[in-house]
């Protein structure tokens, strides 16, 4: 069966930030993401670990922190905790991040500006939309990539860009 089948036509977010090419590769896109969404006040959690508060063992402070998320859910997204456990469970394209904001929660995929979302994640992402949470990719791009911001059909791989980066002439 096609993936098309499945997919309503489903957009994406897509967010453009620049690195130093000096630092090694491994890790690096979740872990700047994380930082910059910590820095403009979202509160971070690891996307596929919602069914973490089910096991015996676990830190003090990572159970306090997972409840509280499930509290937040239950308060703003009543209904929504028992699906997001399946998708955890049962699908491989869960988001990297799962973040919160006034009220507000998104998921956040984190990719290097070469790489693209497999299938299951963006069967993942298209049942996340249709529970109305707003999914969106961040990408570690070069400093010479001139999209900032863009928005892509995850049916045919279209692209609209929304952001471009200034020109030099545009920012004096």
């Amino acid at each position: 069966m096609l993936l098309g089948q499945y997919l309503p036509t489903v957009e994406v977010c897509q967010i453009y930030h620049t690195f130093d090419q000096q630092k090694p590769r491994k890790g690096l896109s979740e872990k700047l993401i994380r930082r910059k969404l910590e820095k403009s006040g979202w509160t971070v959690w690891r996307g596929g670990l919602l069914n973490i508060t089910d096991q015996m063992e676990l830190y003090p402070n990572v159970r306090k922190k997972y409840d509280a998320l499930l509290t937040l859910l239950r308060k703003y997204r009543p209904g929504a905790i028992d699906e997001l456990r399946y998708l955890c469970q049962v699908h491989h394209g869960m988001p990297d991040f799962l973040c919160y904001r006034n009220g507000q929660f998104k998921f956040i995929e984190c990719k290097l500006g070469y790489e693209s979302l497999s299938k299951a994640q963006k069967l993942c992402v298209s049942r996340l939309q249709c529970l109305g949470f707003p999914v969106e990719v961040h990408r570690l791009a070069e400093p010479q990539t001139l999209i900032r911001a863009a928005v892509v059909n995850l049916r045919n791989g279209k692209k609209r860009i929304r952001i471009k980066q200034r020109s030099l002439k545009e920012r004096l």
